[in-house]
């Protein structure tokens, strides 16, 4: 777990927290989804408590890594056509 994404298409701050992640993406193009499964441009957005943070899921393995059973932190999983290209 190593891409994250940090602000929008437009150079913007996404914000830090879970809340504010979730809704900038959204904002810029993003549409949730359920997560169950990998697709292309998938980003999960983690509730770390005092920040969130957006990470890509650029394959299968870093899905599954987002995705294990016992990660028990609030989650939204994001389909957002820019997360290859912002994600570092």
């Amino acid at each position: 777990m190593g891409k994250y994404i940090n602000e929008d298409s437009r150079g913007l701050p996404i914000g830090k927290s879970f809340d504010e992640k979730v809704r900038s993406l959204i904002a810029d193009g993003a549409t949730r989804i359920e997560g169950d499964e990998f697709v292309p441009n998938m980003v999960c957005v983690v509730d770390n408590g005092y920040f969130g943070a957006a990470g890509y899921c650029y394959s299968e393995g870093e899905h599954a890594a987002f995705n294990h059973p016992t990660d028990d932190r609030r989650k939204a999983w994001l389909q957002y056509e820019h997360a290859e290209k912002l994600a570092n």
